[in-house]
């Protein structure tokens, strides 16, 4: 079973520029897994992408796994699924248009968690008062850094590169997902994000806006009021998970 103590609240917004909003979260409190997508703005459709993750993810409602690692493996296999029905319809109605998603998701189960993800929306973590990225964004600037050819990591709102993703749900039938297992502690907090939100808002002030709000209903707000007064030319999704 879930652990009925954690849950989470979140909410999204087209954002001060786009027309459509191509985001999309799911809280699913009773199977302990929360999500957060953002469909591929220059692409056709991304806001199918991204609504065809997080209702698929729905299903895990009806399922009961009983580890962590049960949990994980079932969400894989929706993910999997969801990528196939994604590149079954980009062949069928698009040609070489892709229809394309990012992902993030959190689960917990017994005390421990884990995440998965594909793309450059995040997992931050609040441990009392550090704030870190639990991720590693799937782009051209972050390979650029792991391959020493970038030093300076201040340039990467600006960078060209940074906007470039490597890796995304539905742009190949090979879907290659990165996991992480987290062990837990009391008043652990995450935010779970899209870049609409990371790209306007420095991790220090997102940090502060988590840890200075009463409550996660509270924060949320913050971060997407912040987000929209500093003119966010994307689409912004926040979503935090606790167990306060």
């Amino acid at each position: 079973m879930a652990d009925k103590n954690w849950n989470g609240y979140g909410q999204t917004d087209v954002g001060s520029v786009r027309e459509e909003n191509q985001d999309s979260l799911a809280v699913l409190d009773h199977s302990g897994v929360w999500c957060v997508a953002d469909g591929m703005g220059g692409h056709k459709e991304g806001g199918i992408a991204s609504h065809l993750v997080t209702q698929s993810l729905e299903s895990l409602q009806q399922k009961e796994p009983q580890s962590l690692d049960e949990l994980l493996t079932e969400t894989i296999s929706i993910l999997q699924e969801a990528n196939q029905a994604l590149c079954d319809m980009s062949d069928s109605f698009y040609g070489e248009d892709l229809i394309g998603t990012t992902v993030v998701a959190l689960l917990v189960r017994g005390g421990r968690g884990a995440v998965v993800w594909v793309g450059d929306s995040r997992l931050y973590r609040m441990r009392e008062t550090a704030f870190e990225m639990v991720t590693r964004d799937h782009t051209q600037f972050e390979e650029l850094v792991s391959r020493g050819l970038i030093e300076d990591l201040s340039s990467e709102k600006t960078h060209p590169a940074s906007h470039m993703l490597t890796r995304a749900l539905g742009v190949s039938r090979e879907l290659n997902l990165d996991t992480i297992y987290l062990e837990l502690e009391p008043g652990d907090r995450f935010l779970l994000c899209s870049d609409g939100l990371s790209n306007v808002i420095e991790q220090l002030d997102l940090g502060k806006a988590i840890y200075y709000s009463e409550d996660k209903q509270r924060a949320v707000a913050n971060l997407i009021n912040m987000a929209l007064a500093r003119q966010a030319n994307d689409n912004v999704t926040a979503l935090i998970v606790d167990r306060m």
